[in-house]
């Protein structure tokens, strides 16, 4: 993968996450276009378990149904749909 420059403050934040020996959840956002999905997974390149981006403009319920297609995908599993 391709290094990153700059980006130190936030590098050692999720290498502290990394070495916490604890099960840990990552959530990162903020403007578009800026870098967030390449930090990750540059920082993370080995130890990702699971990686879900959210749909621009999407509306909430959209974003529920991507985000559990992609954990259906992810485990094998089923999720059932709690609205229907």
């Amino acid at each position: 993968m391709e290094t990153i420059i700059g980006r130190e403050v936030e590098q050692t934040l999720l290498s502290k996450i990394i070495k916490s020996g604890e099960a840990e959840l990552v959530a990162v956002y903020g403007r578009r276009r800026v870098g967030k999905t390449f930090l990750i997974r540059n920082v993370f390149e080995k130890q990702m378990a699971f990686e879900f981006s959210g749909i621009h403009n999407a509306s909430f319920n959209q974003q529920l149904e991507n985000f559990s297609m992609v954990l259906s995908k992810a485990t094998g599993l089923h999720f059932v749909d709690i609205e229907g």
